[in-house]
């Protein structure tokens, strides 16, 4: 567990669901890696984009994020952080509020299933 000091972005990351933290807090996340963060005083997660900062006391997270996971601007955040798996980063992807991401997302599920459909029919009429 880590605690640190929960502060805003910074202004060019204003509208933008991620989180920034210090390298050493990653456990070796990469930049723009998708991970769920776990307040662990009330045990509630959010799955959050996470990319780095250089300062190492403190927590970086937009409004949203924040009451996700019940805490404050300025006070301390306990939390675990831990890297998603396929299936999370695709619920991440799919799920997130920011129509710059979850737009293209679905588009591209819905060609992959057609191009899968389109497999499908063109083998069967191979085969009949």
């Amino acid at each position: 567990m880590h605690r640190l000091k929960i502060e805003r972005l910074p202004s060019n990351d204003g509208g933008r669901l991620l989180v920034r933290v210090h390298k050493q807090y990653r456990n070796g996340i990469d930049r723009y890696g998708i991970a769920e963060l776990r307040n662990a005083q009330n045990e509630k997660s959010v799955r959050v984009l996470v990319l780095g900062h250089e300062r190492d006391d403190a927590i970086f997270m937009p409004y949203d994020i924040r009451t996700a996971l019940g805490v404050k601007k300025g006070g301390d955040l306990e939390f675990s952080i831990s890297p998603e798996n396929w299936y999370g980063k695709l619920r991440w992807y799919l799920g997130t509020p920011d129509p710059a991401v979850h737009i293209p997302a679905w588009i591209a599920l819905i060609a992959l299933v057609l191009s899968v459909l389109g497999l499908v029919l063109g083998g069967l009429s191979f085969f009949c």
